[in-house]
Protein backbone atom coordinates (compact mmCIF):
# COMPACT_ATOMS: atom_id res chain seq x y z
CA UNK A 1 0.00 0.00 0.00
CA UNK A 2 2.76 2.55 1.01
CA UNK A 3 3.97 1.89 -2.54
CA UNK A 4 1.45 4.03 -4.10
CA UNK A 5 2.65 7.47 -2.27
CA UNK A 6 6.18 6.74 -3.87
CA UNK A 7 4.51 7.17 -7.39
CA UNK A 8 4.15 11.04 -8.66
CA UNK A 9 0.82 12.16 -8.92
CA UNK A 10 0.99 15.32 -8.08
CA UNK A 11 0.56 17.63 -11.60
CA UNK A 12 2.93 20.18 -11.81
CA UNK A 13 1.77 22.49 -14.70
CA UNK A 14 4.15 23.94 -16.83
CA UNK A 15 4.18 26.78 -18.08
CA UNK A 16 2.01 28.51 -15.39
CA UNK A 17 -1.86 27.47 -15.39
CA UNK A 18 -4.26 29.26 -12.83
CA UNK A 19 -6.05 26.66 -11.90
CA UNK A 20 -8.71 26.82 -8.79
CA UNK A 21 -6.34 25.30 -5.96
CA UNK A 22 -2.97 26.57 -6.95
CA UNK A 23 0.55 25.64 -5.09
CA UNK A 24 2.46 28.19 -6.93
CA UNK A 25 6.22 27.46 -7.36
CA UNK A 26 9.02 29.94 -7.64
CA UNK A 27 13.14 29.85 -7.82
CA UNK A 28 13.97 32.62 -5.30
CA UNK A 29 17.12 32.88 -6.69
CA UNK A 30 15.95 34.73 -9.65
CA UNK A 31 15.14 37.88 -7.43
CA UNK A 32 17.60 40.66 -7.14
CA UNK A 33 16.89 42.14 -3.42
CA UNK A 34 18.08 45.49 -4.59
CA UNK A 35 16.05 46.08 -7.42
CA UNK A 36 12.70 46.10 -4.85
CA UNK A 37 11.96 49.07 -3.21
CA UNK A 38 10.68 46.64 -0.17
CA UNK A 39 8.25 49.32 1.51
CA UNK A 40 6.29 49.02 -2.42
CA UNK A 41 5.70 45.31 -1.72
CA UNK A 42 6.15 44.43 1.81
CA UNK A 43 3.97 45.46 5.02
CA UNK A 44 5.74 47.26 8.13
CA UNK A 45 5.59 44.02 9.83
CA UNK A 46 6.74 41.95 6.67
CA UNK A 47 9.85 44.65 6.82
CA UNK A 48 11.02 44.11 10.23
CA UNK A 49 10.85 40.20 9.58
CA UNK A 50 12.89 40.64 6.43
CA UNK A 51 15.51 42.99 8.25
CA UNK A 52 15.83 40.48 10.80
CA UNK A 53 16.97 37.82 7.98
CA UNK A 54 21.09 37.55 7.71
CA UNK A 55 21.80 35.85 4.66
CA UNK A 56 20.69 37.12 0.95
CA UNK A 57 19.03 33.27 0.40
CA UNK A 58 16.87 33.86 3.62
CA UNK A 59 16.08 37.14 1.86
CA UNK A 60 14.95 35.85 -1.20
CA UNK A 61 13.05 33.30 -0.10
CA UNK A 62 11.14 35.43 2.17
CA UNK A 63 9.89 38.40 -0.34
CA UNK A 64 9.52 34.85 -2.94
CA UNK A 65 6.85 34.10 -0.61
CA UNK A 66 4.91 36.97 0.39
CA UNK A 67 5.09 37.72 -3.46
CA UNK A 68 3.72 34.41 -4.35
CA UNK A 69 1.01 35.29 -1.87
CA UNK A 70 -0.04 38.78 -3.03
CA UNK A 71 -0.04 37.47 -6.33
CA UNK A 72 -2.36 34.85 -5.49
CA UNK A 73 -4.72 37.50 -3.33
CA UNK A 74 -4.84 40.22 -6.17
CA UNK A 75 -5.57 37.43 -9.20
CA UNK A 76 -8.37 35.69 -7.02
CA UNK A 77 -10.05 38.10 -5.63
CA UNK A 78 -11.44 40.58 -8.27
CA UNK A 79 -12.52 42.96 -5.05
CA UNK A 80 -8.64 42.89 -4.02
CA UNK A 81 -7.18 43.63 -7.59
CA UNK A 82 -6.46 46.68 -6.94
CA UNK A 83 -5.04 46.48 -3.47
CA UNK A 84 -1.28 47.22 -3.29
CA UNK A 85 1.32 44.80 -2.21
CA UNK A 86 2.30 46.39 1.23
CA UNK A 87 -1.16 46.60 2.04
CA UNK A 88 -1.50 42.65 2.74
CA UNK A 89 0.29 41.83 5.57
CA UNK A 90 1.45 38.52 6.61
CA UNK A 91 1.69 36.80 10.20
CA UNK A 92 1.71 33.75 11.50
CA UNK A 93 -1.22 32.85 14.28
CA UNK A 94 0.60 30.89 17.72
CA UNK A 95 -3.16 29.47 18.03
CA UNK A 96 -4.27 27.87 14.76
CA UNK A 97 -0.30 26.56 13.59
CA UNK A 98 -1.03 29.01 10.57
CA UNK A 99 0.45 31.75 8.45
CA UNK A 100 -2.42 33.95 7.61
CA UNK A 101 -3.06 36.89 5.76
CA UNK A 102 -4.53 40.40 6.72
CA UNK A 103 -5.82 42.60 4.60
CA UNK A 104 -5.44 46.47 5.64
CA UNK A 105 -8.47 48.20 6.30
CA UNK A 106 -10.77 44.85 6.30
CA UNK A 107 -11.91 42.09 8.68
CA UNK A 108 -10.46 39.84 6.06
CA UNK A 109 -8.14 37.39 7.12
CA UNK A 110 -6.71 34.42 4.52
CA UNK A 111 -4.51 31.21 5.75
CA UNK A 112 -2.00 30.00 3.74
CA UNK A 113 0.34 27.94 3.60
CA UNK A 114 4.30 28.29 1.89
CA UNK A 115 7.70 26.03 2.14
CA UNK A 116 11.24 26.40 1.07
CA UNK A 117 14.35 24.74 0.60
CA UNK A 118 17.31 25.62 -1.24
CA UNK A 119 16.13 28.92 -2.92
CA UNK A 120 12.78 26.83 -4.30
CA UNK A 121 10.07 28.36 -2.89
CA UNK A 122 6.09 27.43 -2.84
CA UNK A 123 3.02 29.11 -1.50
CA UNK A 124 -0.79 28.60 -1.49
CA UNK A 125 -4.09 30.34 -0.36
CA UNK A 126 -6.63 28.47 1.96
CA UNK A 127 -9.62 30.85 2.39
CA UNK A 128 -11.76 27.78 3.26
CA UNK A 129 -9.78 26.82 5.97
CA UNK A 130 -9.28 23.22 5.03
CA UNK A 131 -7.17 20.19 5.94
CA UNK A 132 -4.24 21.40 4.17
CA UNK A 133 -0.03 21.05 3.47
CA UNK A 134 2.36 21.20 1.68
CA UNK A 135 5.89 20.74 1.60
CA UNK A 136 9.51 20.90 0.07
CA UNK A 137 12.62 19.60 0.08
CA UNK A 138 15.35 19.03 -1.49
CA UNK A 139 16.74 15.96 -2.53
CA UNK A 140 20.41 15.39 -1.43
CA UNK A 141 22.54 12.23 -0.87
CA UNK A 142 25.05 14.52 0.72
CA UNK A 143 22.79 14.45 3.98
CA UNK A 144 23.12 11.48 6.18
CA UNK A 145 20.05 10.42 6.02
CA UNK A 146 19.87 6.90 6.73
CA UNK A 147 21.25 7.48 9.95
CA UNK A 148 18.56 10.62 10.28
CA UNK A 149 16.31 7.89 9.52
CA UNK A 150 17.31 5.56 11.49
CA UNK A 151 17.19 7.83 14.76
CA UNK A 152 14.10 9.21 13.87
CA UNK A 153 11.70 7.47 11.53
CA UNK A 154 9.20 4.33 12.24
CA UNK A 155 10.78 0.81 11.56
CA UNK A 156 8.91 0.16 8.56
CA UNK A 157 9.89 3.18 6.81
CA UNK A 158 13.30 2.69 7.50
CA UNK A 159 12.90 -0.47 5.82
CA UNK A 160 11.86 1.04 2.78
CA UNK A 161 14.52 3.29 2.83
CA UNK A 162 17.18 1.00 3.02
CA UNK A 163 15.06 -1.57 0.79
CA UNK A 164 16.85 0.42 -2.94
CA UNK A 165 20.37 -0.69 -3.05
CA UNK A 166 21.42 2.61 -4.40
CA UNK A 167 22.13 5.71 -2.25
CA UNK A 168 19.96 7.68 -4.87
CA UNK A 169 16.63 5.73 -4.53
CA UNK A 170 17.26 5.47 -0.63
CA UNK A 171 17.29 9.35 -0.68
CA UNK A 172 14.60 10.17 -3.17
CA UNK A 173 12.50 7.65 -0.23
CA UNK A 174 13.50 9.43 2.65
CA UNK A 175 12.85 12.89 1.20
CA UNK A 176 9.48 11.58 0.06
CA UNK A 177 8.71 10.24 3.65
CA UNK A 178 9.86 13.54 4.88
CA UNK A 179 7.43 15.55 2.53
CA UNK A 180 4.88 13.43 3.45
CA UNK A 181 5.09 14.49 7.51
CA UNK A 182 5.95 17.92 6.72
CA UNK A 183 2.75 18.23 4.78
CA UNK A 184 0.64 16.44 7.23
CA UNK A 185 1.97 18.30 10.24
CA UNK A 186 0.94 21.04 8.26
CA UNK A 187 -2.96 19.83 7.17
CA UNK A 188 -3.51 18.78 10.92
CA UNK A 189 -1.47 21.61 12.77
CA UNK A 190 0.58 19.55 15.02
CA UNK A 191 3.75 19.83 15.39
CA UNK A 192 6.55 17.67 13.03
CA UNK A 193 8.06 16.29 16.32
CA UNK A 194 4.97 14.26 16.81
CA UNK A 195 5.37 12.49 13.25
CA UNK A 196 8.58 11.82 12.83
CA UNK A 197 8.40 8.29 14.90
CA UNK A 198 5.01 6.89 13.99
CA UNK A 199 4.35 5.52 10.57
CA UNK A 200 2.52 8.15 8.63
CA UNK A 201 1.28 5.76 5.71
CA UNK A 202 -0.43 4.58 8.84
CA UNK A 203 -1.15 7.95 9.96
CA UNK A 204 -2.72 9.50 6.18
CA UNK A 205 -4.75 6.20 6.19
CA UNK A 206 -5.81 7.42 10.02
CA UNK A 207 -6.90 11.11 9.51
CA UNK A 208 -8.42 9.89 5.99
CA UNK A 209 -6.72 12.89 4.07
CA UNK A 210 -5.56 12.36 0.86
CA UNK A 211 -1.54 12.74 -0.18
CA UNK A 212 -0.05 13.16 -3.89
CA UNK A 213 3.54 13.83 -4.64
CA UNK A 214 5.95 14.37 -7.27
CA UNK A 215 9.64 15.99 -8.10
CA UNK A 216 10.58 19.11 -9.68
CA UNK A 217 14.46 18.76 -10.80
CA UNK A 218 16.27 18.36 -7.85
CA UNK A 219 13.17 18.83 -5.17
CA UNK A 220 10.79 16.84 -3.82
CA UNK A 221 7.22 17.94 -3.18
CA UNK A 222 4.18 16.38 -1.10
CA UNK A 223 0.18 17.68 -0.68
CA UNK A 224 -2.03 16.00 2.03
CA UNK A 225 -5.75 17.44 2.13
CA UNK A 226 -9.29 16.87 1.75
CA UNK A 227 -10.33 14.13 -0.38
CA UNK A 228 -12.81 16.65 -2.11
CA UNK A 229 -9.94 19.11 -3.01
CA UNK A 230 -8.01 19.12 -6.42
CA UNK A 231 -4.25 20.40 -5.49
CA UNK A 232 -2.09 21.01 -8.24
CA UNK A 233 1.25 22.55 -8.44
CA UNK A 234 2.33 25.56 -11.23
CA UNK A 235 5.69 26.54 -11.98
CA UNK A 236 5.56 30.40 -12.47
CA UNK A 237 8.49 33.08 -12.87
CA UNK A 238 9.21 36.68 -12.24
CA UNK A 239 7.64 38.08 -15.77
CA UNK A 240 4.27 36.70 -14.86
CA UNK A 241 4.65 37.84 -11.05
CA UNK A 242 5.45 41.42 -12.47
CA UNK A 243 2.08 41.51 -14.16
CA UNK A 244 -0.06 41.61 -11.71
CA UNK A 245 2.57 43.12 -8.92
CA UNK A 246 3.60 45.98 -11.18
CA UNK A 247 7.25 46.09 -10.38
CA UNK A 248 9.13 49.49 -10.07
Amino acid sequence: MSSLYFKNTLQINQPFSNNKSPILLFDAKTLDISQFNLPDYLSPFELQIINRRKSTSAKQEYLATRLLLKYLVITSHPNMAGIKPCNISSEFNLQTSKLALHINNSHTVINTCISHSNGFVGAALNPTKAQFGFDIEKISTKRPFEKLAKHFYHTDEIALITKPTNAEDQAKHFFRIWTLKEALAKATSRPIAKLLSPNVFTELTCTQLNASSSVVGEFDISVVSEKSTDWQCSLINLAILGRAIAFK
